[in-house]
């Protein structure tokens, strides 16, 4: 299977480290980003091919991943769209942009998927969802995908949802992590040790979670001691809203999804 990924920013660097670390040859992947410094860098640091043409970039693709912005896709789309193989497969992993308005970019017979991932691609942990048409065969994206984490499958209502959860998820992490190095490090803690002890907690709880079979709040049950300090803590976070807080929070970011200016 040969890759062109355009548009190499934060995102599809992080899916193409991944890409990469999972065995995938450095020579069936081509692409793309700006300026041509940038291009350069790449290059030289993950050993494959990058250019600034898109166009060329696709012309032997089997699939196509689009990691350009949302207000990007469209023009991208009609530009690559006279140089791709009938049989190529483009795969959008912008925000907001919907299968029609890529459909209506692309020749007809060419597949478009759309993708929500996110920078854990880069560690092989990306939690991806893809969404397409009815009667698309998603074999070969999946089996993509799953390269670099889990992949599931989801009708494409959800896709703004699913990015909020799973494409913004992980800063929902980090505020977190953010917030508890800092409350260490305000109480004394070494801030290097702060942060060791921080992302090695989240990272237990989060291997813990999802080694377990049992819901989230059962876990929290088992480890809020009557009396103790989880439980301390638990009230205040109830006290302050947190949980209503966290689903403003995805409602917000669904909502924008929508209304992101893709097309």
């Amino acid at each position: 299977m040969d890759i062109a990924l355009l548009g190499v920013g934060h995102l599809g660097e992080a899916v193409l480290a991944g890409l990469l670390d999972s065995g995938l040859p450095p020579a069936q992947i081509w692409a793309t980003a700006l300026p041509a410094e940038r291009a350069a860098t790449l290059a030289d640091a993950y050993g494959v091919e990058v250019g600034t043409d898109n166009p060329s970039a696709v012309a032997e693709a089997d699939v196509v991943l689009v990691a350009v912005p949302p207000v990007a896709v469209g023009p991208l789309l009609s530009a690559i769209g006279p140089h791709l193989e009938p049989e190529t497969v483009v795969v959008s992993l912008a925000a907001g942009v919907p299968l029609a308005k890529l459909t209506e970019r692309l020749p007809k017979g060419i597949t478009a998927v759309r993708a929500m991932t996110n920078i854990a691609a880069r560690a092989r942990r990306a939690a991806t969802a893809l969404a397409a048409p009815e009667g698309t065969d998603l074999t070969e994206i999946e089996d993509l995908f799953d390269r670099i984490g889990v992949t599931v499958i989801a009708d494409e209502s959800m896709m703004d949802l699913i990015t909020a959860v799973g494409g913004s998820g992980p800063a929902f992490l980090y505020y977190l992590a953010d917030a508890m190095t800092n409350a260490a490090v305000d109480g004394g803690m070494d801030p290097v040790a702060a942060r060791v002890l921080v992302d090695q907690m989240l990272l237990g709880a989060c291997l813990h979670l999802q080694d377990s079979d049992e819901p989230p709040a059962a876990l929290l049950d088992r480890i809020a001691t009557p009396g103790g300090t989880t439980e301390a803590a638990l009230a205040s976070l109830d006290a302050s809203n947190v949980d209503e807080a966290i689903r403003a929070a995805v409602a917000a970011a669904a909502e924008r999804g929508g209304e992101l200016p893709g097309g």
